[in-house]
């Protein structure tokens, strides 16, 4: 069997791998690296997915598996792929510990404003009549209720916070107060003291939060949107902050990424922007692996249609 990855290994992630398997993987940086004649004989492909294109699929013939290190599924190209017939999982929960985090951290941000004793500290001024916050009694409304959802949703209570969830039908999930459908949490949203995103993009969550929408968010209130980019309109949540409509707001995904330098959101006041990682960690490829290793001794076994994180192609999902 063949094993092939378009991202480069640490040495502890090779050692990892041959602990457990005897096995050779083909390690390359990027897809295009790969060889015409180890393509022509993978099995296995272990990568990113953001360099997987409907056109070198084709050059992987032997391809039965695909492990991708992300969550993100929106890029594949899935038309060739279902034409294939491929397995396809992908590393579903590692994000969550770091972006749970990142969530309590920019919460604190707004609630202890950190960035204005920051401002004071470089002034050299001696101030303490601001006026902080707790984050015990505020209300979260939490748009995606998934591994990620659910990890923010219990860290968020074990601080004293309501949190209620948002699906698409609604179906209810142990961590969540309460779990609204779609539309109806929408209708929802000026209730809360924080609302956040961490939906995929899909037909129904493009634009979803749309300047109708965000009209509608409480004046003292804090947006965040963790998962994609295209689900808000980012010009209106601009205005919004401009003209003091809004609190402030958490941005890490974006329409165009990278940002462009010109780009309106890098000069808007009570924005906490951060380049795409709320996700990252020095644990992440670590956390890839066990899910890498846990598979493919399944795979191996003649037993893929219980991989973890096993991709419903037909779905998309």
């Amino acid at each position: 069997m063949i094993v092939s990855t378009s991202d480069e290994w640490r040495e502890s992630h090779v050692s990892c791998w041959k602990e457990r398997y005897d096995e050779e993987v083909y390690i390359f940086n990027g897809i295009e690296e790969i060889p015409k004649e180890i393509r022509s004989r993978t099995d296995v492909l272990i990568t990113f997915g953001n360099d997987l294109t409907a056109k070198n699929i084709h050059d992987f013939p032997s391809l039965k598996w695909i492990q991708l290190l992300s969550a993100g599924l929106e890029d594949l190209p899935f038309e060739e792929l279902r034409k294939k017939g491929l397995y396809i999982t992908n590393a579903k929960g590692v994000h969550s510990i770091p972006m749970k985090e990142y969530v309590i951290g920019a919460m604190l941000h707004f609630e202890k404003h950190f960035h204005r004793f920051l401002k004071q500290k470089e002034e050299r001024v001696w101030e303490r009549e601001t006026l902080v916050g707790e984050l015990i009694g505020r209300k979260v409304l939490l748009f995606g209720t998934g591994t990620i959802g659910t990890e923010i949703a219990k860290a968020s209570s074990y601080f004293g916070m309501r949190v209620d969830g948002v699906n698409t039908r609604g179906r209810e999930v142990d961590a969540f107060h309460h779990v609204y459908g779609l539309e109806e949490g929408l209708d929802k949203i000026g209730e809360y003291d924080y609302v956040i995103s961490v939906l995929p993009l899909t037909a129904s969550t493009k634009n979803v939060f749309s300047k109708e929408r965000l009209a509608t968010l409480a004046t003292d209130s804090v947006f965040m949107n963790l998962g994609r980019g295209a689900v808000l309109d980012e010009e209106a949540l601009v205005h919004m902050l401009k003209t003091g409509r809004l609190k402030g707001a958490v941005l890490d995904v974006f329409i165009q990424e990278p940002l462009p330098r010109d780009h309106s959101l890098w000069e808007v006041p009570n924005l906490l922007l951060t380049p795409h990682m709320s996700a990252k960690s020095n644990h992440y490829m670590t956390r890839c692996m066990d899910i890498l290793l846990e598979n493919y001794q399944r795979y191996r076994s003649n037993d893929p249609a219980n991989m973890k994180n096993l991709i419903d192609i037909s779905r998309n999902y």
